[in-house]
């Protein structure tokens, strides 16, 4: 089959928030030193910039902390695919085929949310194999990539971090599920002749009804007068999951004093300075969570997975960490004072000045894989 054009072109584009999310796909001719014809190189471009939304009797500030791209080839293959592109944007391989390929993008760990743009990242090389060739390609969200930032006139500010938090994720949630899905940006190329073709577009826009609109406000009302500070009481008025309804949630400074969120997802979950004393987070996942000067004493964390989690001044004095995952997590300065550190898979771990560690016990991490930062070299250095 010869290749008659030099680049694939682009049948449609569409980023329904331009300033919150934009991409762009460039499928060009091949350079390689084969020139075969009929392969093309892709490239991506995305901007993310946080945008103030209206809702209600104010506004809510959005941010995104990742996504996914996902494409699909008609009458064409992929022969080769960039795995892992990391940076402040991580994009990594999810699922791939011959026909089909996926990425995460993934906020940089200790990052809140993306903002900036990225140019023309390589993904990899297609093959038409036969015209028309057609690549479809969708970005989407899940819950958890989803952030307020910041709230003008919804509640006053004299309310508890537990509910701050609980009424946070809920209008997250509440935007993801009636504004953001199924797409943020689509956009569809070809190659060859493509006499008609469907829009990925259809059926992809949505407003939000005045009844859910109302049904809103009343929700938020009564958690903002709710009598208990519980944080898994104020969830179940809310309508949400504590297991899995607050991943990539802002609990900051909020009282989780000898909660039960065993088993529970957590990831990118903002818990910095939260009190989780005697906390049951057995066979949590607390992956990339922000847990800088979070007092975990006593806390139950079994098989629990703290990778890329930041640590920083954490308290995890008499913790229970058998079998737990912390790779790549910062556990700079964290108070590990009688510690249970049994079967730890603590590989690139950053550790220093950490109270409770002794010469052998610093010895027998760094032998497994732990790395240790000479705070005076790093000083000096500076």
């Amino acid at each position: 089959m010869e290749n008659t054009v030099s680049n694939m072109r682009l049948l449609e584009l569409e980023n329904r928030y331009p300033d919150f999310v934009s991409i762009q796909l460039e499928a060009s001719a091949a350079q390689s030193n084969t020139n075969e014809p009929g392969q093309f190189d892709l490239y991506l471009t995305i901007s993310f910039k946080p945008e103030w939304q209206s809702l209600l009797d104010g506004r809510v500030k959005l941010g995104l902390k990742g996504g996914k791209l996902n494409l699909t080839l008609d009458n064409g293959e992929f022969i080769a695919i960039n795995r892992e592109i990391a940076g402040e944007l991580t994009i990594t391989a999810d699922r791939t085929t011959k026909t089909n390929a996926s990425w995460l993008l993934e906020i940089e760990a200790g990052k809140a949310i993306l903002t900036g743009s990225f140019e023309r990242i390589e993904l990899g090389i297609i093959k038409a194999i036969a015209n028309p060739c057609c690549l479809a390609v969708t970005f989407a969200v899940d819950p958890a990539d989803v952030s307020v930032t910041d709230t003008e006139d919804l509640w006053f500010h004299n309310i508890s971090p537990n509910k701050h938090a609980v009424l946070e994720r809920k209008l997250s949630l509440f935007l993801w599920e009636n504004q953001l899905t199924p797409y943020l940006s689509w956009a569809q190329l070809a190659s060859g002749e493509l006499p008609s073709w469907q829009s990925l577009g259809e059926g992809n826009r949505q407003a939000i009804s005045a009844s859910k609109l109302s049904q809103l406000q009343e929700l938020t009302q009564q958690i903002y007068a709710a009598k208990t500070n519980d944080l898994l009481e104020l969830t179940k008025l809310a309508g949400l999951n504590p297991l899995t309804d607050l991943a990539g949630g802002n609990l900051l400074g909020t009282d989780l004093d000898g909660i039960d969120l065993s088993g529970a997802n957590l990831t990118r979950a903002n818990l910095r300075g939260a009190n989780l004393t005697d906390a049951d987070l057995s066979e949590a996942n607390l992956s990339r969570a922000k847990l800088g000067g979070a007092d975990l004493s006593g806390a139950y964390l079994d098989n629990a997975d703290l990778s890329y989690a930041d640590l920083h001044r954490a308290s995890l004095v008499l913790a229970n960490l058998s079998n737990v995952n912390l790779s790549h997590a910062n556990l700079e300065e964290a108070n590990l004072s009688n510690t249970n550190l049994s079967g730890i898979k603590i590989t690139a771990a950053k550790l220093s000045n950490n109270p409770g560690i002794s010469e052998q016990s610093k010895l027998s991490l760094e032998q497994q894989g732990a790395i240790w930062i000479d705070v005076s070299l790093r000083n000096d250095l500076t």
